[in-house]
């Protein structure tokens, strides 16, 4: 329930009386901070606040008024660093469930009494920190500010009181990480901090310059977005905007503003560091000719679709086409359309702005396909994408442009449209789940991946790679993947492909316990029930018999055996000492390998 605002005396509280004033005061402190701000009156009624305070004034706090009420009765600036925990608070009713981490007050004085009181609320921890990192400017600040409201009542001359807010402005945000400008009605800047003099990249400052501010009107992230620009420099800009009534003849304007992109990074939506380079493992004549395909395809700017078995690593060969094209230094923005429910992905995709819908952040987002501008963006599982939003990303294909939820605002974009499914793309088109417009604009350039065990000669080079990664993890040291062991992977029919293999290589982790090196009991039992049998006459030694236990062994004179040769040979190479090794492996004589290697026509 809004209370009326308290009168004593019968007189009206003189901060109520310049209340508009008092409420642009509060937007200044708190577009400088960064934190919420509260003004309140003697009588301890809110007669301006920003954040969620804003829509709460004319309210009446005694109630949880606790601090102000100290700092109006010390008559001086009170800093609590642990509200909710302080004697002050001790009588709070809501002391128990506070969600302030650091209150900051100062009071206003009027004719030889306090008439309200400041007060700066830090609700995150990256709040509290900079405004304790830097408390003795803050309390100069909110000191000087309290000056400024009291020269309003005593009705001070317009240019001193101008004067004084210029200077209290200045002594903060010249060690401000957001950039700060005032703005004249001519777009002339007649003054700016560091950090907007970097932003701008002008080294020698920008005061003086004419600067154009372009308002997009689209509310993201809470703030305004807008276009700031100073030459030939264009600044996607996330800001604020303020206007000083004490100036209105000039028409300054306050902008405090953050790179978008500089945003988005601390946001979390944009990686701050490119990932790292990714590896195509295997010798393989197919991967041979995937690795070709990769560079012819990565020269260009053409839409790809891959296509492959789940697990086969298609995220893996977009980000190489990626990494291996002119946008590598560029943003790669992945996301899976299937992972996302239906009525979120459009929003994740293109964005939305405040208020766009009901459940939406209220402070708006920007969309996937923003974040990717100039580099590459994957859609995975793309033939999960509901019909009604692939006509929208047909529109981003043939126009090259986006428009968040809830705007008007067209946004080009420079993206490359990398997609991949595990899909019959072809046969959802027959079956009308999937725009045949859209599959012809996707599969500009289709590319295929073929599953693991369609290539098996890579499997013991792809199982070394996941062991020496989990070497790492595991902190242990590297242990070569045995033979025998290797073996048993090659004759396994790796339904789920890469994937499946390096959770294999990692139960093996698991299942080794502190033991040295691998051996094929530490194998999941699916795969040692799948794998080839030893048979064939002859004794063996005791030293054959121990070498061959727990072993996968190879029938003579089969299909199989010549896989397995092929396989060894592989792995230790086509010279002399490596088909020595090969027959080592293979408890063969170096003769007989030869001979086996004429009788299946092996090849290197």
């Amino acid at each position: 329930m809004r209370a009326s605002i308290r009168r004593g005396n019968d007189v009206a509280s003189v901060l109520a009386n310049i209340q508009q004033d008092i409420c642009k005061y509060a937007d200044a402190i708190s577009g400088i901070t960064g934190t919420d701000v509260e003004i309140v009156d003697e009588f301890l009624i809110r007669v301006a606040g920003s954040g969620e305070y804003r829509h709460l004034l004319n309210v009446d706090i005694s109630a949880q008024g606790y601090i102000y009420r100290h700092t109006m009765s010390s008559s001086k600036t009170i800093l609590i660093e642990n509200p909710g925990q302080s004697p002050v608070c001790a009588h709070c009713e809501k002391r128990l469930s506070c969600r302030e981490l650091l209150d900051l007050s100062a009071p206003i004085f009027f004719a030889g009494r306090v008439i309200g009181v400041i007060g700066i609320i830090c609700s995150t921890p990256v709040q509290r920190e900079v405004l304790l990192g830097q408390i003795e400017k803050f309390i100069s600040f909110i000191e000087q500010i309290a000056d400024l409201i009291a020269g309003k009542v005593y009705e001070y001359v317009e240019r001193q009181r101008a004067q004084e807010m210029a200077q209290a402005f200045r002594k903060l945000i010249e060690v401000m990480d957001r950039g700060v400008i005032a703005v004249d009605k001519n777009g002339v800047i007649w003054h700016a901090n560091l950090s907007a003099a970097r932003m701008l990249d002008c080294e020698r400052g920008v005061t003086g310059k004419k600067i154009s501010v372009e308002m997009t009107g689209d509310v993201v992230y809470e703030s305004e977005e807008a276009f700031l620009c100073l030459g030939e420099k264009r600044l996607h800009a996330l800001c604020k905007t303020i206007k000083l009534s004490s100036l209105e003849e000039s028409g300054i304007t306050l902008v405090v503003f953050q790179d978008a992109r500089d945003f988005l990074i601390q946001n979390g939506d944009l990686p701050l560091d490119a990932p790292d380079p990714v590896r195509l493992i295997g010798r393989s004549t197919k991967m041979q000719a995937l690795r070709t395909g990769i560079d012819r395809i990565a020269a260009s700017n053409a839409s790809v679709l891959i296509t492959g078995e789940s697990g086969s690593g298609k995220e893996v060969v977009a980000f190489a086409i990626h990494q291996n094209s002119a946008r590598k230094d560029a943003p790669f923005v992945s996301i899976n359309c299937a992972a996302i429910p239906e009525p979120l992905l459009e929003s994740e995709l293109f964005g939305y702005v405040k208020g766009a819908f009901s459940g939406a952040d209220p402070k708006g987002r920007i969309g996937k396909f923003e974040l990717a501008q100039g580099g590459s963006i994957f859609l995975d599982e793309i033939g999960d994408m509901p019909v009604h939003l692939q006509a929208k990303l047909l529109r981003v294909l043939q126009e090259r442009v986006v428009t968040r939820i809830g705007s008007n605002q067209v946004i080009p974009v420079d993206v490359r449209v990398i997609a991949a499914t595990n899909k019959n793309i072809a046969e959802l088109v027959r079956r009308q789940l999937f725009r045949e417009d859209l599959f012809y604009r996707l599969n500009v350039v289709p590319l295929s991946l073929p599953p693991l065990r369609e290539r098996r000669e890579d499997i013991a080079e792809l199982a070394q790679y996941f062991a020496d990664e989990f070497s790492e993890i595991y902190g242990s040291s590297r242990q070569k993947i045995p033979d025998d062991v290797a073996n048993v992977l090659y004759f396994h029919g790796w339904p789920g492909n890469v994937r499946e293999l390096r959770n294999v290589v990692e139960y093996m982790f698991v299942m080794r316990g502190s033991a040295r090196g691998f051996n094929t009991s530490h194998l999941p039992p699916v795969l040692m029930s799948e794998a080839p049998r030893i048979t064939g006459g002859g004794a063996m030694s005791p030293e054959t018999k121990r070498s061959r236990a727990g072993r996968a062994a190879i029938r003579s004179d089969t299909p199989a055996e010549g896989e397995a040769i092929r396989l060894a040979l592989a792995r230790h190479g086509w010279g002399l000492p490596g088909k020595k090794q090969a027959a080592a492996s293979l408890e063969m004589s170096i003769a007989t390998l030869y001979r086996k290697i004429k009788k299946y026509e092996i090849e290197e």
